[in-house]
């Protein structure tokens, strides 16, 4: 994707750089990582804001952290933040045009707090249910009581619907989606592949370990799949839950709360699909019920 592109363009600078820049370079660099790959986006955006209050001499660095803070608050299902945050990018870089226009192509759309700039909306009472995706062809249908967020480009190459339940309080539901590469032999062996490199990606998130007794293959929309529930912890004060489409607090004092993550990935030969939630361990069964039927009533070619 094009932001990489110039994020990597500027690190490639900043080595020739004094000391200051080159740091700054670091922590951009780092704070994508925990953006992309660790999954920690609040990290990422205290960061992304303190790059840009430090007022760079090398603008690059502070155009590309305050584009990177829009599209962490949009992963977060922050839609009004993001367009705020979007505003000082157009109005203050705009020598960076081939930047921002990528990010407006994202931001196009906004309507009550939403953004769907990457598939087609179907509403059903004003509401919009039903979602199909438009590189993957894959639908995706609500089931009660979940609400679809927005959408927006994600790590891996791939594309993020954020999701929301007034059933059920989560860290994050979302779904990710790429084109399949074309190969439909071994998908087993690429789904557990997969799993493998998923627990790569969460190396920065407490504890974090699968349940090797919860992974399972099987058959999801038609299309082979393998579902695992992992554990980890969050310490108190650094989480906040969607509720419906709001934020509350999920912790009260400063000792480790238990948390799951439930996941599916569905793969075939057209399309790669990775379903997940988490939330409290106690919540587990309401997640692993609601994820289920939602992947159940996917259409993934």
């Amino acid at each position: 994707m094009r932001f990489r592109y110039l994020a990597a363009m500027a690190l490639g600078t900043a080595l020739a750089l004094p000391g200051s820049a080159q740091s700054i370079a670091e922590q951009l660099q780092k704070a994508i990582y925990a953006q992309q790959t660790a999954g920690d986006l609040d990290g990422a955006i205290q960061t992304y804001r303190q790059i840009v209050a430090s007022n760079p001499a090398q603008r690059i660095y502070a155009a590309q952290a305050q584009m990177h803070l829009a599209q962490a608050l949009l992963q977060k299902g922050d839609l009004p933040g993001a367009a705020q945050e979007f505003t000082p990018l157009s109005a203050n870089y705009s020598e960076f045009r081939d930047m921002i226009a990528g990010m407006a192509g994202r931001m196009a759309g906004v309507e009550h707090g939403r953004v769907f700039s990457l598939g087609t909306v179907t509403p059903l009472e004003g509401e919009p249910t039903h979602y199909q995706h438009n590189l993957t062809g894959v639908e995706l249908t609500m089931p009660s009581g979940w609400k679809l967020e927005g959408d927006s480009g994600s790590s891996g190459g791939g594309d993020m619907v954020l999701l929301s339940s007034s059933n059920l309080q989560t860290d994050i539901l979302a779904v990710w989606l790429k084109p399949g590469t074309g190969d439909g032999a071994n998908l087993d062996k690429q789904l557990r592949a997969s799993l493998a490199r998923k627990g790569e990606d969460r190396v920065g998130v407490e504890g974090w370990k699968v349940r090797p007794e919860s992974v399972q293959m099987r058959v999801v929309a038609g299309q082979q799949a393998l579902s695992a529930v992992a554990d980890y912890s969050e310490t108190a004060g650094q989480a906040t839950v969607q509720n419906g489409g709001g934020e509350v607090s999920l912790k009260t004092a400063n000792t480790p709360v238990k948390m799951v993550e439930y996941m599916i990935w569905v793969q075939s030969a057209k399309s790669k699909a990775f379903f997940f939630g988490r939330a409290n361990a106690a919540d587990l069964a309401a997640l692993q019920s609601g994820i289920d039927q939602l992947a159940s009533m996917a259409v993934i070619p």
